[in-house]
């Protein structure tokens, strides 16, 4: 009688699912922080891109893609390869809980699961690679075999490749589970993590010279942030706090909590300290996406807490959370809900809830104008604007054949006033005694050198939703989105 009752009940489960996953390719949504840094590395690699890349959190993830976008011209391979990475999340859930068929239940049902499978990111598969880390780094406490302190490290290692974040996780929890460890423990743990980063460094010194290059830049732009809140001072990450916040605490698992109570903590208090600071690490800049890397892990040690009645209020629960964060998922099948070209998730949605109207999908519009555009201007280059990185948004539509490019309007400043440092901040503290040396380090950001774009040549520019702010051109046409200017 039981089987037979999970048996239908898994029917249902699979049909829901199936909805979810059809709608995530139906939608016109792909992901609206970051979705450039993966899908445009990706179009350069594959020779479709028509600008310079931007700065990415994973070049390796884009690399990895680059075959397939040359062959279909288009991004769909990114959610195909989220969705088998969230479907192995799934089976290694399931799996690691000896097949308890809640686990199966909770992790397909996770708001956060169902909320980044649309999404071109990389954080699906790089938190697959963490939840296999914890699993063998708890192996490791228990047995100290150092073949599963090797695959632990080397797992997070991996997952660094893909996804820069997973590290600062993939740290707190090697931290926590090897503190009472002998130093050597640290030491090779360090040395496999290393072993799993070998592909991104190989990347790294093929396109950079340096294999460290990506890994550093990450590190002083976290740093940075985090001290400056951005580059530009002012600048904050946290551009959704509160509701990012609000749409984090009803994603988590209800009855994870329970495990620090008190009896239950000292039992497991290596991995309740590692989720409890990931957590703190994650309300620091809170966005929904950067859970999935800790859901499958709190999944698991909710389950000794549930018994029948609580295991079917958080079925119940999370079944109208997804919901919720599924409805702009649904809307952006046929429709854009505000002029972002990216699409808008739950968070993003709900900051602009006063001003939302259902319109014409933007990135349509945008890939017709541009087919206006490269069948009248066909190899040009063209100054795009207002903000600094509204060039990316299209060279990410367009797929043209008409060899047209586009530069950022802030490159094009830059070399107008003859300038190549974007940003700069000097460390020098001052001795208070009569010492007669003293240090400084200076970092910043800057123009590549490198850069063979050929700015005086540039006749047009286009603005988005608005004509191009600068004194050096004029607007001589309006399209349905882009705005056309000639140099003066």
């Amino acid at each position: 009688m039981v089987n037979i009752y999970w048996a239908r009940k898994d029917k249902v489960l699979a049909g829901f699912f199936l909805l979810l996953i059809l709608i995530s390719f139906l939608t016109n949504f792909y992901g609206s922080t970051d979705v450039g840094d993966y899908s445009d590395v990706a179009k350069f690699f594959a020779g479709k891109y028509s600008a310079d890349i931007r700065n990415s959190h994973s070049y390796f993830y884009g690399f990895i893609h680059a075959p397939i976008v040359k062959l279909t011209n288009s991004f769909v391979i990114f959610k195909i390869t989220s969705l088998i990475s969230i479907l192995l999340i799934i089976t290694s859930v399931y799996l690691i809980s000896g097949k308890d068929r809640r686990a199966l239940w909770l992790i397909i049902l996770s708001p956060v699961v169902g909320y980044m499978i649309p999404w071109i990111s990389p954080i699906p598969l790089a938190s697959l690679c963490l939840l296999w880390s914890y699993y063998f780094i708890r192996k490791y406490d228990s047995s100290n075999a150092f073949k599963y302190l090797f695959y632990s490290s080397f797992l997070i290692g991996l997952g660094w490749v893909i996804w820069d974040t997973i590290f600062f996780f993939g740290a707190i929890m090697l931290i926590c589970f090897l503190c009472n460890k002998k130093f050597y423990s640290a030491v090779l743990s360090a040395l496999f993590l290393l072993i799993g980063l070998i592909p991104r460094l190989v990347l790294d010194q093929k396109l950079f010279g340096f294999a460290f290059y990506t890994t550093l830049k990450t590190f002083f732009a976290s740093l940075v942030s985090m001290v400056l809140g951005g580059i530009y001072g002012a600048q904050t990450a946290q551009r959704y706090g509160l509701i990012s916040f609000i749409a984090i605490l009803i994603a988590l698992p209800l009855y994870y909590f329970m495990v620090y109570k008190k009896s239950e903590f000292l039992k497991n208090k290596k991995e309740i300290i590692f989720i409890t600071l990931s957590l703190l690490l994650i309300f620091s800049n809170p966005q929904i996406r950067y859970l999935l890397a800790l859901i499958p892990i709190m999944v698991l040690a909710s389950l000794p807490y549930l018994d029948k009645r609580k295991f079917k209020f958080q079925i119940k629960l999370s079944v109208i959370v997804l919901i919720i964060f599924f409805i702009p998922y649904t809307l952006q099948i046929f429709y854009s809900i505000s002029a972002n070209p990216y699409g808008d998730e739950i968070t993003t949605m709900m900051s602009k809830f006063g001003t939302l109207s259902l319109q014409k999908d933007v990135q349509s519009e945008i890939a017709s104008d541009l087919s206006d555009i490269g069948k009248s201007y066909g190899g040009q280059i063209f100054l795009v604007g207002n903000t600094p990185d509204d060039y990316q948004i299209l060279a990410h539509v367009y797929w043209g054949a008409d060899k047209i490019q586009f530069v950022s309007i802030q490159d094009y400043n830059l070399w107008k006033e003859n300038r190549t440092i974007l940003f700069e901040k000097t460390f020098m503290p001052t001795p208070r005694i009569a010492d007669r040396r003293q240090i400084w380090v200076t970092g910043g950001i800057m123009r590549n050198l490198n850069d063979n774009t050929n700015y005086s040549a540039i006749r047009y520019g286009l603005g988005i939703n608005e004509p191009l702010d600068s004194e050096d051109f004029k607007l001589i046409k309006k399209y349905d989105i882009l705005y056309l200017s000639e140099r003066k």
